[in-house]
């Protein structure tokens, strides 16, 4: 990525004397998207740094770089999502909405098989995980590669308000055996919760 590009999407500069982010964008859209070397689009980094008008203003220019993934197949909804930036998911819901892509984008899962909703209850964000549900109750969110359903990371990190939100809020929450063929149930029980 253009070293003027990073900096300015890491400041969350749109314009100023030497920059234009649509001339940056624009141009990258004819000779495929400028990336980081882990893979990161511009809003991928807008995201990592909680830039939710920086992100906007991207998908404005690049819509498509909505469900763009990274080296470890993460969306700007994953990042957004772990790091607890919740201006920035909800933006990307917004975003979504008229792109008929809603349901695609918070059930893609990354390299390790987490959607953005197990990256939100595994760094323990609550307004996110919150957002995340809402937005698609009716999905029945499966285990990742290591075996973790939502409920399993909610009861084995103590994150009760999220196993509470996800109880009553999913429709279909998985109860599957996570690692070690234990239960959400017995995570809790071995962290005496």
């Amino acid at each position: 990525m253009d070293p003027t590009l990073y900096n300015s999407v890491m400041r969350g500069n749109i314009r100023d004397a030497d920059f234009l982010l649509a001339d940056h964008l624009k141009r990258g859209e004819e000779n495929g998207y400028q990336i980081t070397p882990k893979g990161n689009t511009a809003l991928h980094v807008a995201a990592l740094y909680g830039h939710s008008h920086f992100a906007a203003e991207v998908l404005k220019i690049t819509p498509a770089m909505l469900c763009c993934q990274n080296k470890k197949n993460e969306t700007a909804l994953h990042i957004a999502a772990n790091e607890g930036h919740t201006e920035v998911v909800r933006m990307l819901l917004a975003c979504i909405e008229g792109h008929n892509t809603k349901e695609k984008l918070t059930r893609m899962m990354d390299a390790s098989g987490d959607t953005a909703l197990h990256k939100a209850v595994r760094s323990q964000h609550l307004d996110v995980v919150k957002l995340l549900v809402k937005e698609d109750p009716e999905f029945e969110f499966l285990p990742n590669h290591e075996k973790e359903t939502l409920l399993y990371l909610a009861a084995e990190s103590c994150f009760h308000d999220a196993l509470i939100n996800i109880l009553e809020s999913c429709k279909k929450p998985t109860y599957a055996a996570g690692p070690s063929n234990r239960t959400p149930l017995h995570a809790a029980i071995i962290q005496e919760h």
